[in-house]
């Protein structure tokens, strides 16, 4: 048999997620169509506690799992693989279970404190996914600690198709109820997709558990009790379980914080809704599609230094750290670039039915908030990439550290910000650009001085830029040149002459040395008898 390598398998993942969130994207367009600003509003006030609920439950806890099935496999414990993966089930369906009646014991005062009490029946929906996600990131863990990674990329896949569909029709279904209660089926289609997603996992998980061979071999690690595997799970979990907090709590902040403070400044209740729903519900998906990009190579490129740096190869490690951080860099400009030139053709393309001026003028905050938060896009993928790096280098609590710096400053601004009448949900805007360069600056700092990088950042920089700066004008003048025609035309024709001529600059002002195109050349040949 081939082996699965673990780029390989990075690859994998980083494929499952992208698709995953390309059909999410999708989903949300036709979502917001049907619930309305104020209705999508509604919907991303449940998420970010949810989101909280699963990281704190289960993030930490799939990273124990894959690590320690992988070590006891090495180890040929077949036994212990088995007590690990039963201790961290039982585990999470507990802590699961508990937290899912406090969320519906809680789900009034949660909505309460977050300025909507119509939010109360989205966290009722929501409550039973908790159990269903939990219990999958588990079974997730231990086929990554297998080598495993196509049943995860399915599972995401699955996940997303069955929320698309049942959230819509859900949706609609409810909607003669009210916008309310659409909401409540959009949320139940989630908790619908995560049981289906559920289903699958285990069914893949029987089918593979029969297909195991284990090598009759006297195993090298002693036999664990239930509660000593239970105790190496929760060792290895809460560390991992701090750096993956960060995002969600940001987001459970802005849940309470950004809705209170708008109405506070001025606005009304349905006001705020609606502009946390157009920056949430709108801007920040969209955002998050070319971020996935820069997400897939901060995943793949994670084993790549891992091996280089247990090798103790410094100069190499050096080299490559260079090389991913100018790939990032070349891929996240024309991304900004097409997100900042054509975001009102955008948003006109993809919700211009969702969007009215009857409470506030939805269409023109869209797209500006969209231009603004398109510098972001630059940010989240330097630090993508930065934080593979340090994780690779056996630095994880810098990204952690550089995170939590940031989000201190981050609520800083957002109380300043926010409240200001005139300023109001941009301050949002600002204040992530503010979080994001603050934790990117930090992270390039110590990989700095820890890969001791000696590479010319103008050389990195200038040639790269200087296309994207040549072929923004190009798309820009373009889209001018062609407005009066149909916005899928002129977007489609400006944009794709534009990324051609991007793509022919890099290679004319040679922003890649002979070494560097060496990389591109070179294969992962595996052997087998």
């Amino acid at each position: 048999m081939k082996k699965q390598s673990v780029l390989i398998g990075a690859l994998l993942l980083a494929l499952g997620g992208l698709i995953a969130k390309f059909v999410g994207a999708l989903y949300k367009i036709p979502l917001t169509n049907i619930l309305g600003t104020n209705g999508m509003g509604l919907y991303y006030l449940v998420f970010p506690f949810y989101s909280l609920l699963l990281v704190l439950i289960s993030s930490g806890v799939s990273l124990a799992v894959s690590r320690l099935v992988s070590v006891e496999r090495i180890a040929h414990n077949k036994k212990n693989e088995l007590t690990i993966f039963k201790a961290s089930l039982i585990y999470v369906f507990c802590l699961s279970l508990i937290f899912s009646l406090i969320l519906i014991l809680l789900s009034e005062n949660l909505a309460l404190l977050q300025g909507n009490v119509n939010a109360k029946v989205g966290y009722v929906a929501i409550a039973p996914a908790i159990i269903f996600a939990s219990i999958i990131a588990v079974v997730r863990g231990y086929f990554q600690g297998q080598e495993n990674m196509v049943p995860t990329l399915l599972n995401n896949i699955l996940e997303q198709i069955v929320k698309l569909v049942a959230g819509l029709i859900l949706a609609n279904v409810f909607l003669r109820k009210g916008i309310t209660y659409a909401v409540f089926g959009a949320i139940l289609g989630v908790t619908i997709s995560e049981f289906f997603a559920l289903i699958l996992i285990v069914i893949n998980y029987l089918i593979y558990k029969n297909k195991l061979i284990y090598k009759i071999e006297t195993p090298k690690t002693k036999n664990l009790t239930f509660f000593e595997a239970l105790k190496k799970i929760l060792l290895y979990a809460y560390p991992a379980t701090l750096s993956a907090i960060i995002v969600p709590i940001t987001s459970f902040l802005d849940s309470f914080l950004i809705v209170n403070l708008l109405t506070n400044s001025g606005f009304s209740s349905l006001q705020a809704t609606n502009l946390y729903g157009i920056s949430n519900g709108i801007v920040n998906t969209l955002i998050n599609l070319p971020v996935l990009l820069c997400a897939s190579l901060a995943t793949a490129i994670m084993p790549n230094l891992s091996g280089l740096y247990a090798k103790n190869n410094e100069s190499e490690v050096q080299f490559k750290t260079s090389f991913f951080i100018k790939i990032t860099w070349i891929i996240a400009l024309p991304c900004f670039l097409v997100f900042l030139i054509f975001a009102p053709d955008i948003i006109k393309i993809l919700y211009s039915n969702g969007l009215s001026d009857l409470v506030i003028d939805e269409f023109t905050f869209s797209y500006k908030l969209l231009m603004i938060s398109s510098v972001s896009i630059l940010y989240y993928a330097f630090l993508q990439t930065f934080t593979s790096v340090l994780q690779s280098i056996n630095k994880p609590i810098i990204p952690f550290t550089s995170l939590l710096i940031a989000l201190l400053f981050r609520t800083i601004f957002i109380f300043i910000l926010v409240p200001n009448f005139n300023i109001n949900i941009f301050g949002v805007t600002i204040s992530n650009l503010i979080f994001l360069s603050i934790a990117t600056l930090i992270d390039l700092y110590y990989i700095k001085k820890y890969v001791a990088l000696k590479f010319n950042l103008t050389k990195i920089l200038v040639s790269p830029t200087a296309s994207a700066i040549i072929s923004g004008v190009v798309m820009y003048l373009l889209r001018l040149s062609l407005i009066s025609l149909n916005v899928w035309v002129y977007s489609i024709i400006a944009g794709g002459v534009g990324l051609i001529c991007y793509i022919i600059l890099i290679f004319l002002f040679k922003s890649f040395n002979n070494n560097e195109l060496k990389v591109f050349k070179r294969r992962n040949i595996v052997k087998t008898k």
